[in-house]
C-alpha cells in the first residue's frame, strides 16, 4: 500500500519520499532544463509543510521569471565547493594542528558531497535543521553535531569574505542536542593490566606511551611526538623542598594549542623514559619508536597497536572494552584531583594556563611548573589498609 503523502497536492517540482524509519524527506528539484539555467535541488522542511510548499512555489517562480533571459546568475562561482576549496587554501585552515585538519577535510567533503554545487547564499535555517535532523537519525548525534559545526566554520568564513551578510550564519541556534560528554577513566587495576600487556606483548614503547598518558596527560598527539630530547634533568627545588637537585622534566610545545608546557616526571615515569633513551639510537629524533617497524609512530600506527593491547587486555578484564586512549589523559585528572591537587594545578598539567614561552635556565622555571609539579606529585598508589592485629 502506497503511503500517503504529507503534501496531496505538491507544486511543481516538489518531490516528496518516505524513509525506511518513516520519517519524510521533501524537496525542490528543478527539470534539466531548469539546471543548466543555474538552479539546483533545495531542501525543504517535512515538519513545515505550509512554509514548504510556499519555498516550492517561490522557486517555480523564480524559474518562470527567468524564462527566455538566460541562465540564472545565481552564485557568481560562489558554491559550497568554491568556499571549501577558498577555506582551505586560508591560513585559517593551514594553521590548524593537522589532525585538526583532517578531521574538517573529512567533515568537508561530506558536506561537498551532499551541497557542493549549491549556492553559498540559499542556505537557509530551516535547510540546514532539516539536514541537522536527517543526519541525527541516520548517523547519530554527536556525527550530526560535528558536521554542523563544520559547516557553520564555512558559513562564518562566507561572512569574511563578503559572501553572505553578517550574522547570516544558517547553523546558529538550531537547539542541537549537546553531545554527552565522555566521564570514563581508567582504575589503577586497568592502567596496570594495560602497561602489563603492552610489556608482554614486546610493545615496551606503547607501556611508555600508557605510563606517560595516565601520569603525564598529554594529549596522544604530543606522545607521538615528544623528542628525545625534551626530556633532560634540571637543578632545582621542588615545591615542599628546601635544598635543590636534579629533577627530570618535560618541556613540550603542545600540539593542540601551541602554548609551552613544562612539567616534572612522576617516579613512575622516568624509569620508563630513560630505559627507551638508554636503546636510543644516534640521530633519534623522537622518544618513542614502534618495536615492531623501529619506525618513529603514525597516528594509525599507534592507533592500531593501542587496539591490540587493549583487545589483549579486556580479554582477561572485559570492562577495558569501553576505554578509550583519550581516556588515559581524563585518568590523570581524576587520579590527581583524588590525590589532593587543585583544579587550577590539574589545569597546569592538561595545557590550560596561559601561553608562556620561557628561556628555561639550569635553576629557572615558570610559575606553572610549580602548580604542574604539584598535580604530578599528588598522583600516589592506594595503599592497602592494614587488617587489625590479634
Amino acid at each position: 500500500m502506497t503511503p500517503r503523502q504529507p503534501i496531496p497536492n505538491p507544486p511543481r517540482w516538489l518531490r516528496q519520499r518516505q524513509r525506511t524509519d518513516g520519517s519524510w524527506r521533501i524537496w525542490w528539484e528543478p527539470n534539466a532544463k531548469a539546471r543548466q539555467g543555474g538552479f539546483t535541488p533545495v531542501e525543504l522542511d517535512p515538519k513545515r509543510l505550509t512554509w514548504s510548499v510556499r519555498e516550492a512555489t517561490r522557486l517555480n517562480g523564480d524559474v518562470d521569471s527567468v524564462g527566455s533571459k538566460g541562465a540564472r546568475q545565481v552564485s557568481g562561482g560562489r558554491t559550497v565547493d568554491a568556499l571549501i576549496a577558498q577555506y582551505q587554501a586560508s591560513s585559517r585552515f593551514t594553521k590548524k594542528s593537522a589532525a585538526t585538519r583532517k578531521g574538517y577535510s573529512a567533515d568537508m567533503k561530506l558536506i561537498a558531497e551532499k551541497w557542493g554545487s549549491r549556492a553559498i547564499g540559499e542556505f537557509t535555517r530551516p535547510v540546514i535543521y532539516t539536514w541537522y535532523e536527517t543526519l541525527a537519525a541516520s548517523r547519530g548525534q554527536t556525527y550530526a553535531v560535528n558536521i554542523i559545526r563544520a559547516f557553520s566554520v564555512l558559513f562564518t568564513y562566507a561572512e569574511l569574505l563578503g559572501w553572505r551578510s553578517e550574522n547570516s550564519n544558517p547553523c546558529f541556534r538550531l537547539g542541537m542536542t549537546p553531545t554527552e560528554p565522555r566521564h570514563r577513566s581508567a582504575s589503577w587495576d586497568e592502567f596496570d593490566l594495560l602497561v602489563r600487556t603492552a610489556d608482554d606483548l614486546g610493545m615496551p614503547a606503547m607501556a611508555c606511551a600508557i605510563v606517560l598518558a595516565v601520569l603525564q596527560a598529554p594529549r596522544q598527539n604530543d606522545i607521538i611526538h615528544a623528542r628525545l630530547d625534551a626530556f633532560r634533568p634540571v637543578t632545582m627545588a621542588l615545591p615542599g623542598e628546601d635544598a635543590a637537585r636534579d629533577v627530570w622534566i618535560w618541556e613540550m610545545i603542545r600540539s593542540k594549542k601551541k602554548n609551552y608546557g613544562v612539567m616534572p616526571l612522576h617516579d613512575e615515569v622516568l624509569p620508563r623514559v630513560r630505559a627507551v633513551q638508554d636503546r636510543a639510537f644516534e640521530g633519534q629524533i623522537y622518544l618513542l619508536h614502534d618495536d615492531a617497524t623501529g619506525l618513529p609512530y603514525s597516528g594509525d600506527l599507534f592507533r592500531k597497536r593501542w587496539a591490540t593491547i587493549r583487545a589483549t587486555a579486556a580479554s582477561r578484564m572485559p570492562k577495558l572494552r569501553t576505554l578509550q586512549f583519550r581516556d588515559l589523559r581524563r585518568t590523570f585528572g581524576v587520579m590527581s584531583r583524588a590525590g589532593g591537587a587543585d583544579r587550577a594545578d590539574v589545569g597546569d598539567v592538561l595545557g590550560n594556563s596561559a601561553a608562556i614561552n620561557p628561556q628555561l635556565g639550569e635553576t629557572y622555571m615558570p610559575p606553572s611548573f610549580h602548580t604542574a609539579a604539584r598535580a604530578v606529585g599528588s598522583i600516589q598508589r592506594p595503599v592497602a589498609k592494614k587488617g587489625k592485629q590479634a
